[in-house]
Formats: C-alpha cells, sequence, structure tokens
C-alpha cells in the first residue's frame, strides 16, 4: 500500500515507531468519514481504520494510500465501535496502555 507524503515523511519518526515498536496488527473495525467540509469542496471521505494494536490507520477513499497513523485515543475508539459497550475488552486495555505509555498531558510523545 503507498504512503502519502505527509505519512512518508512528514511523520516518518513516528510510523516508523509504530512499525518497529508497537506493530500495525490487523484492522479489527473501520470507519467511513467525510465531512460537511470535504463534501462542500468536492473532496473525498476516508476510512479510520483501528487495530488491534490500539493504531489507527487513515486510508484514502479507494483505499489505496495510507494518508497517516498515530496512536488511538479513547475517544475515537467510541467514535468507531459506535459506543463504550461494544470495544471489546483487550483492544480497550491496549489503547489505554499506548496512551499511557506514548502519550503526556494529551499529546504524543516517543520515548
Amino acid at each position: 500500500m503507498e504512503m502519502t507524503y505527509h505519512c512518508q515523511v512528514e511523520r516518518q519518526d513516528r510510523v516508523r515507531h509504530i512499525i518497529n515498536d508497537i506493530g500495525l496488527g490487523q484492522v479489527v473495525r473501520e470507519k467511513y468519514t467525510r465531512t460537511q467540509g470535504q463534501i462542500e469542496r468536492g473532496q473525498a471521505g476516508r476510512y479510520v481504520c483501528v487495530t488491534d494494536t490500539g493504531i489507527t490507520i487513515i486510508k484514502s477513499e479507494d483505499k489505496l494510500k495510507v494518508i497517516t497513523m498515530y496512536v488511538t485515543t479513547y475517544r475515537e475508539l467510541v467514535a468507531v465501535f459506535g459506543g463504550q459497550k461494544n470495544i471489546p475488552s483487550y483492544l480497550r486495555k491496549r489503547v489505554d496502555r499506548n496512551q499511557s505509555y506514548y502519550t503526556e498531558n494529551g499529546k504524543t510523545i516517543w520515548r
């Protein structure tokens, strides 16, 4: 799968860290999103994919490009899974672990 310039160059350190230290894992849920602003500007939507390692991968509408990837937030889990009760417990624990280790004051850090 091809990566955008943003993902490949501008977020190179983050992507390398995710791949080498956390792991991409397997996509367990994906959700198509398209904001009103994207509709008004004639832009395509995108897929928000959550993996079993607690990573969010944003893919283009045609799923041929990875736009970016990052550590999943709990808020995003709720949105993608359609509510707290729908989130598998193993994934909730993984995201909590990633968040406690890789974030500080709400900002992602790489140790």
